[in-house]
Protein backbone atom coordinates (compact mmCIF):
# COMPACT_ATOMS: atom_id res chain seq x y z
CA UNK A 1 0.00 0.00 0.00
CA UNK A 2 1.06 3.41 -1.25
CA UNK A 3 1.65 5.80 1.74
CA UNK A 4 1.73 9.34 1.33
CA UNK A 5 3.67 11.95 3.19
CA UNK A 6 4.92 14.78 2.64
CA UNK A 7 8.39 16.14 3.66
CA UNK A 8 8.37 18.63 6.33
CA UNK A 9 7.65 22.28 5.56
CA UNK A 10 10.12 24.57 6.13
CA UNK A 11 8.71 27.99 7.40
CA UNK A 12 11.15 31.30 5.87
CA UNK A 13 13.75 32.45 7.65
CA UNK A 14 14.62 29.31 9.28
CA UNK A 15 17.97 28.83 7.77
CA UNK A 16 21.20 28.88 9.83
CA UNK A 17 22.47 31.51 8.45
CA UNK A 18 19.08 33.90 9.19
CA UNK A 19 19.22 33.00 12.24
CA UNK A 20 22.42 33.80 13.57
CA UNK A 21 22.57 37.04 11.88
CA UNK A 22 18.85 37.66 13.53
CA UNK A 23 20.77 36.09 16.95
CA UNK A 24 23.84 38.44 16.32
CA UNK A 25 21.24 41.69 16.33
CA UNK A 26 19.29 40.24 18.82
CA UNK A 27 22.10 40.09 21.34
CA UNK A 28 23.77 43.81 20.17
CA UNK A 29 20.29 45.15 20.89
CA UNK A 30 20.39 42.92 24.41
CA UNK A 31 24.08 44.29 25.29
CA UNK A 32 23.33 47.75 24.46
CA UNK A 33 19.70 47.66 27.11
CA UNK A 34 22.86 46.74 29.74
CA UNK A 35 23.27 49.80 31.30
CA UNK A 36 27.00 48.88 32.43
CA UNK A 37 27.49 48.21 29.18
CA UNK A 38 26.05 51.38 27.34
CA UNK A 39 27.76 53.50 30.05
CA UNK A 40 31.62 51.96 29.27
CA UNK A 41 30.44 52.71 25.70
CA UNK A 42 30.11 56.12 25.70
CA UNK A 43 32.85 56.33 28.50
CA UNK A 44 35.48 55.21 27.00
CA UNK A 45 33.97 56.56 23.53
CA UNK A 46 33.09 59.78 24.26
CA UNK A 47 32.56 60.41 20.72
CA UNK A 48 29.97 57.99 20.29
CA UNK A 49 27.78 60.58 22.00
CA UNK A 50 28.65 63.76 19.13
CA UNK A 51 25.80 62.70 16.86
CA UNK A 52 23.38 62.23 19.44
CA UNK A 53 23.65 65.38 21.10
CA UNK A 54 23.16 66.68 17.05
CA UNK A 55 19.30 65.12 17.65
CA UNK A 56 20.40 61.46 16.01
CA UNK A 57 19.98 58.33 18.20
CA UNK A 58 22.95 57.10 19.79
CA UNK A 59 23.86 53.57 18.86
CA UNK A 60 21.34 50.60 17.67
CA UNK A 61 18.13 50.31 19.43
CA UNK A 62 18.91 48.73 22.84
CA UNK A 63 16.14 45.95 24.19
CA UNK A 64 15.92 46.88 28.09
CA UNK A 65 12.79 45.70 30.47
CA UNK A 66 12.97 49.16 32.14
CA UNK A 67 12.96 52.87 31.39
CA UNK A 68 16.35 54.26 31.49
CA UNK A 69 16.96 57.08 33.75
CA UNK A 70 13.65 59.42 33.06
CA UNK A 71 13.07 58.54 29.96
CA UNK A 72 9.48 56.97 30.38
CA UNK A 73 7.42 53.75 29.28
CA UNK A 74 6.78 55.29 26.12
CA UNK A 75 9.99 56.03 25.50
CA UNK A 76 11.05 52.57 26.36
CA UNK A 77 8.57 51.10 24.08
CA UNK A 78 9.67 53.05 21.21
CA UNK A 79 13.34 51.58 21.79
CA UNK A 80 11.91 47.53 21.97
CA UNK A 81 9.93 48.41 18.75
CA UNK A 82 13.20 49.52 17.06
CA UNK A 83 14.81 46.58 18.14
CA UNK A 84 12.63 44.44 16.99
CA UNK A 85 13.16 46.57 13.41
CA UNK A 86 16.39 45.80 13.71
CA UNK A 87 16.27 41.94 13.66
CA UNK A 88 13.57 41.14 11.50
CA UNK A 89 15.08 43.87 8.27
CA UNK A 90 18.19 41.84 9.06
CA UNK A 91 16.61 38.29 9.28
CA UNK A 92 14.68 39.77 6.08
CA UNK A 93 17.26 40.87 4.33
CA UNK A 94 19.76 37.61 5.13
CA UNK A 95 16.49 35.43 4.50
CA UNK A 96 16.29 37.18 0.35
CA UNK A 97 19.87 36.82 0.43
CA UNK A 98 19.71 33.19 0.75
CA UNK A 99 16.91 32.83 -1.37
CA UNK A 100 18.46 34.48 -4.29
CA UNK A 101 21.70 33.03 -4.13
CA UNK A 102 22.09 29.94 -2.35
CA UNK A 103 24.90 28.83 -3.40
CA UNK A 104 26.63 32.14 -3.15
CA UNK A 105 31.03 32.74 -1.84
CA UNK A 106 31.58 32.71 1.23
CA UNK A 107 32.94 36.58 0.50
CA UNK A 108 29.25 37.17 -0.63
CA UNK A 109 27.65 35.56 2.27
CA UNK A 110 30.10 37.27 4.98
CA UNK A 111 29.05 41.00 2.73
CA UNK A 112 25.41 39.77 2.88
CA UNK A 113 25.43 39.24 6.34
CA UNK A 114 27.23 42.99 7.20
CA UNK A 115 24.44 44.68 4.63
CA UNK A 116 21.68 43.04 6.76
CA UNK A 117 23.33 45.00 9.85
CA UNK A 118 23.69 48.35 7.73
CA UNK A 119 19.77 47.88 6.62
CA UNK A 120 18.59 47.06 10.03
CA UNK A 121 20.68 49.68 11.27
CA UNK A 122 19.12 51.87 8.73
CA UNK A 123 15.43 50.92 8.99
CA UNK A 124 15.64 51.24 13.14
CA UNK A 125 17.13 54.27 13.21
CA UNK A 126 14.89 56.14 11.06
CA UNK A 127 12.01 54.82 13.42
CA UNK A 128 14.01 56.30 16.01
CA UNK A 129 14.30 59.56 14.60
CA UNK A 130 10.44 59.75 14.07
CA UNK A 131 10.10 58.88 17.80
CA UNK A 132 12.57 61.93 18.13
CA UNK A 133 11.04 64.65 15.73
CA UNK A 134 7.61 63.89 17.82
CA UNK A 135 9.01 64.38 21.12
CA UNK A 136 10.66 67.85 19.41
CA UNK A 137 7.05 68.63 18.00
CA UNK A 138 9.18 69.23 14.21
CA UNK A 139 7.65 70.32 11.33
CA UNK A 140 7.22 68.67 8.33
CA UNK A 141 10.80 69.70 7.21
CA UNK A 142 11.82 68.23 10.24
CA UNK A 143 10.16 64.96 10.84
CA UNK A 144 11.98 64.37 7.28
CA UNK A 145 15.52 65.32 8.06
CA UNK A 146 15.21 63.72 11.73
CA UNK A 147 14.29 60.41 9.99
CA UNK A 148 17.11 61.00 7.25
CA UNK A 149 19.43 61.59 10.31
CA UNK A 150 18.22 58.35 11.80
CA UNK A 151 18.88 55.91 8.96
CA UNK A 152 22.00 57.81 8.24
CA UNK A 153 23.67 57.27 11.93
CA UNK A 154 21.87 53.83 12.20
CA UNK A 155 23.65 52.47 9.33
CA UNK A 156 26.90 54.09 10.21
CA UNK A 157 26.55 51.79 13.36
CA UNK A 158 25.55 48.74 11.38
CA UNK A 159 28.84 49.30 9.35
CA UNK A 160 30.73 49.87 12.06
CA UNK A 161 29.43 46.61 13.81
CA UNK A 162 28.29 44.73 10.94
CA UNK A 163 31.00 42.71 10.79
CA UNK A 164 29.55 40.69 13.90
CA UNK A 165 26.72 39.57 11.53
CA UNK A 166 29.03 38.74 8.69
CA UNK A 167 31.35 36.60 10.50
CA UNK A 168 28.05 34.81 12.05
CA UNK A 169 26.11 34.09 8.77
CA UNK A 170 29.72 33.12 7.15
CA UNK A 171 29.96 30.42 9.91
CA UNK A 172 27.04 29.18 9.72
CA UNK A 173 26.75 26.03 7.31
CA UNK A 174 24.68 26.90 3.92
CA UNK A 175 21.05 25.46 4.27
CA UNK A 176 20.41 21.59 2.71
CA UNK A 177 17.95 20.79 0.71
CA UNK A 178 15.23 18.71 2.17
CA UNK A 179 16.08 15.01 1.36
CA UNK A 180 13.97 12.87 -1.24
CA UNK A 181 11.13 11.10 0.45
CA UNK A 182 11.31 7.51 0.07
CA UNK A 183 7.29 7.13 0.80
CA UNK A 184 6.63 9.56 -2.19
CA UNK A 185 8.27 7.33 -4.76
CA UNK A 186 6.03 4.91 -6.89
CA UNK A 187 6.19 1.63 -5.68
CA UNK A 188 6.29 -0.71 -8.53
CA UNK A 189 5.35 -4.58 -8.27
Amino acid sequence: MRQLMRPPMRLPGTEPAVAAVAGVCLLLALLLGLTPVLTALTAHEGMTLVPSALGAPLALPSLRAVPLGSTGWPHLLCEDFAAAILVTVAALRMHRHLRRRPEAARLRRLLAGWTALIAAGGASGAWRGLVTARMVDAGPVGWLLYAATGAAFGALWGLTAGWLTGVAALCTPPAQASPACPALEDERP
